[in-house]
């Protein structure tokens, strides 16, 4: 007699019930700061790439592209200081201070690999050399991916001029490259989370063991992008606060809770996979859940 298929709700408390039991409260602020800590490190090796292989120009527009689509409340007092990155022409990509750059971005990519491999309950066991490698690839190939979406940025409104021009009658449909930013964001997030889930753990997963978490973070994302600009706008307590730091701690905090939802993403995926594994013995003895390998490190390789 097999067992019975649980729902979403019994799957999402069971995945909560896994967050506190993997610690994942003090991990998700590792990651908030550490990513935090990365991303002006990546936006330099992101110039230094634009202008090493494109223009200053791109680097500008993607960066503002992707400040567009993020939470206003959330970017304001980050904006300034990223644009200010953009005023710099970096081409040295082999330099000493573009490697230190490199290694700074790896901070972020690296907490996430702890967060995932402690979500989905993996010791690592890869060696320390290979964890450099791969995070390296991650930040290497994150920054060749927007540059590449740079590009897009650029043609995509002259080929919708070009389609207005000959073709009026679909004006209106295709009319601004506005209808097509938020589509584009939730593609590229998307596709970063399964990447994540894919190549960062210490066991490479089958597609079917990683859509579920990814799909519910993406979602869930939203939803926390939405409430938590709404509650900004009505019932911020943070400038009372924290004064003239208010701008800063909004943004820990948001990428602190942004960080939980990823590390859950993780634990609904573990819980699915223990539920199949149950289903599949359940014809002839009760299933007990597999001792839990050792928990991820929480210390970074870097």
């Amino acid at each position: 007699m097999s067992l019975k298929r649980p729902s979403l709700p019994t799957l999402l408390r069971q995945a909560i019930f896994r967050l506190f039991a993997d610690e994942a409260i003090p991990l998700a602020g590792n990651i908030a700061f550490r990513t935090l800590f990365s991303v002006f490190p990546f936006l330099i090796f992101l110039t230094a790439l634009a202008g090493f292989f494109g223009t200053k120009e791109q680097a500008e527009l993607l960066v503002n592209y992707l400040l567009s689509v993020a939470p206003e409340q959330i970017v304001n007092p980050l904006a300034g200081e990223i644009r200010s990155i953009l005023t710099v022409q970096r081409t040295g990509l082999l330099s000493v201070a573009a490697l230190l750059t490199i290694w700074s971005a790896m901070a972020g990519v690296d907490s996430v690999r702890v967060g995932l491999n402690r979500a989905y309950g993996f010791r690592e066991q890869r060696p320390a050399w290979w964890l450099y490698v791969v995070n390296i690839i991650f930040v290497i190939g994150s920054a060749v991916i927007l540059l590449a979406l740079s590009f897009l940025l650029i043609v995509l409104p002259i080929a919708l001029a070009t389609i207005e021009k000959y073709i009026p009658q679909v004006h209106g449909v295709f009319s601004a490259l506005e209808q097509l930013r938020y589509p584009i964001a939730l593609i590229l997030l998307f596709a970063g989370l399964y990447v994540a889930h894919r190549v960062l753990p210490s066991k490479r997963l089958p597609p079917r063991k990683i859509l579920p978490g990814v799909v519910i973070t993406v979602v869930v994302w939203v939803v926390l992008t939405a409430v938590f600009s709404e509650w900004l706008q009505n019932f911020n307590s943070f400038a009372s606060t924290y004064a003239s730091l208010s701008g800063f701690f909004t943004a820990m905090f948001f990428l602190y809770l942004a960080a939980l939802v990823l590390i859950l993403g993780g634990e609904i995926n573990r819980v699915i996979d223990l539920h199949a594994s149950r289903q599949s013995t359940s014809s002839s003895t009760p299933a007990v859940e597999p001792p839990m390998e050792a928990a991820a490190d929480q210390s970074s390789v870097l």
